[in-house]
């Protein structure tokens, strides 16, 4: 690993990210160490206040270990280890969009294999012992057998979490201008809001549908078939019972308790399914989570003042605070075309905070994340960049001044020069409470790598 002489240096023998209280001794979690010139230097992320980290590089330049690093130390099953130290333990939900965490489960321990020597070799150098970590994993229900070794339990989503936007999206029209969209929009304010009508009896509005709902009211609303085309009525129709065949959408889905519980990593594996259900799946929970917490965090604010512990029954709905993460941002986000999940980011990173909700992602693609989003992160971890493009969008938005000088074998460095000559597993360190930028390596993984 390169040492850099970096100018000024760093007084200490820790770095604590985050820190806004340098007086306090807050929960933290060992993410590495400084890789610059001078005395071994610790440094942790600050994790008792609420944070929107951001991990970039080129691929294979180790950003997902590094994810997998972080979440390691919010998932220790002891409070005090030698990779954390945690006095009130958050929840932790990850999107694993490439299948690489479902090992996470599984601490490292000596094998045959070449690859797990070698992570093993990594951790000794370091001098850190096995952890036990509470990870739960799940996997969207599709139709056939699960093929996952794993054994992950079955995630489903509540049909009726989802918008008639998001149904927009799934089938691939607009809900305003388009005439398939438009119908599908009536159909769902019929069965959700007005109620609707056959031959027979009037059948009352429910926020609680299924797709057999939608199916029934496009089928026989006397109304829908006097406005509406066969044609139209048709297509829409084929679209809807090929949704009502997918195992993922039911009428009572996997409860948001259930994947955020506190000290836990839950392990949320999209790597075998579609993009666009993938981004659904993302967008109901992201929306599902910020309601939760804002009505936990109304109760919370209640008690505090007034010491009453009202909605004492409703409370065991809630969930704790909590991290967000999607590994490989590009995959749910994509520039190219607008989709629910992108506004609910933003949502969540300028407001999450307020409510207890952390975010983090990782990304190849630094200038295709939303611009909203990036103005929201307050620490960034750049792993090693090669595209131009993206080496100045990430110097535009740095969070901290870089130093005065950096050096590698005597020569100096420019900022594009020091991010293309980061090692695998090396970083630069940017955070709104640093007086500067800095080198770190990034600490050993304690549980099994997937990413390889």
């Amino acid at each position: 690993m390169k040492k850099f002489t970096v100018k000024p240096k760093f007084i200490g023998r820790e770095i604590i990210v985050g820190l806004q209280d340098e007086k306090s001794y807050p929960d933290r979690i060992l993410i590495g160490r400084l890789a610059e010139i001078g005395s071994v230097v610790s440094v942790f992320l600050e994790v008792a206040s609420e944070h929107v980290v951001a991990i970039f590089g080129k691929r294979g330049s180790g950003k997902s270990y590094t994810l997998g690093s972080i979440v390691e130390g919010l998932s220790t099953r002891s409070k005090k280890t030698a990779i954390s130290t945690i006095s009130k333990k958050k929840a932790v939900l990850l999107f694993d969009t490439l299948g690489i965490y479902q090992w996470m489960r599984f601490p490292l321990k000596e094998s045959s294999s070449e690859i797990i020597k070698s992570q093993i070799s990594l951790q000794k150098r370091w001098n850190l012992q096995p952890e036990s970590l509470d990870v739960l994993l799940f996997e969207p229900k599709q139709n056939g057998t699960s093929l996952s070794l794993s054994n992950p339990a079955l995630f489903t989503l509540n049909t009726s979490d989802l918008s008639a936007s998001d149904w927009g999206y799934l089938l691939g029209v607009d809900i305003y201008s388009d005439r398939i969209g438009q119908l599908l929009n009536e159909v769902y304010i019929k069965v959700t809001q007005e109620g609707w009508r056959d031959e027979k009896r009037h059948f009352s509005p429910s926020q609680s549908y299924s797709i057999e709902d939608l199916i029934n009211c496009l089928k026989s609303d006397s109304e829908i078939s006097q406005i509406y085309h066969t044609e139209t009525k048709r297509a829409l129709l084929q679209q809807l019972l090929t949704f009502s065949h997918n195992p993922l959408f039911q009428k009572e889905g996997t409860k948001l308790e259930e994947l955020l519980k506190p000290g836990y990593l839950s392990i949320l594996l999209l790597h075998k399914i579609p993009d666009d259900l993938r981004l659904i799946i993302a967008s109901s929970l992201i929306k599902k989570i910020i309601e939760n917490r804002i009505q936990a965090s109304e109760i919370e604010k209640h008690k505090l003042i007034t010491g009453e512990a009202k909605h004492s029954i409703f409370n065991k709905n809630y969930i704790p605070p909590c991290w967000v993460v999607i590994d490989e941002a590009q995959n749910i986000l994509p520039a190219e075309r607008k989709n629910p999940a992108g506004e609910l980011l933003v949502k969540l990173v300028r407001e999450g905070r307020n409510f207890g909700i952390s975010f983090m992602l990782t990304t190849q693609q630094p200038s295709a994340i939303d611009s909203r989003i990036l103005a929201q992160v307050d620490t960034m971890i750049i792993h090693r960049l090669t595209v131009q493009q993206d080496i100045e969008y990430v110097k535009r938005n740095l969070k901290s001044a870089l130093p005065d000088e950096i050096k590698y074998s005597g020569r100096n460095l420019a900022f594009d020069e020091s991010l293309r000559s980061l090692d695998v597993g090396q970083a630069l360190v940017s955070n709104t409470e640093l007086d500067r930028a800095f080198f770190m390596d990034v600490r050993p993984r304690i549980s099994i790598h997937g990413g390889f």
